[in-house]
């Protein structure tokens, strides 16, 4: 299981391909969410992320 990728609307193109080249998993997108005050930067540029690129599924979480 890899590390979240977080990022911007510009770069979730290279957040895909970074998660599937390197964990070999389709990967889920989430919204990351702006109600709370965070501010969360994305792996590629200084601005804002809007989503989070990964897997919650583990070993031991799930299993085909």
């Amino acid at each position: 299981m890899g590390k979240p990728i977080y990022s911007c609307e510009e770069h979730i193109e290279e957040a895909l391909d970074d998660w599937v080249y390197g964990v070999e998993t389709v990967p889920e997108f989430t919204l990351v969410d702006k109600s709370e005050n965070l501010w969360i930067t994305c792996g590629y540029c200084e601005n804002r992320a809007i989503y989070m690129v990964g897997n919650e599924c583990s070993d031991t979480k799930c299993r085909s």
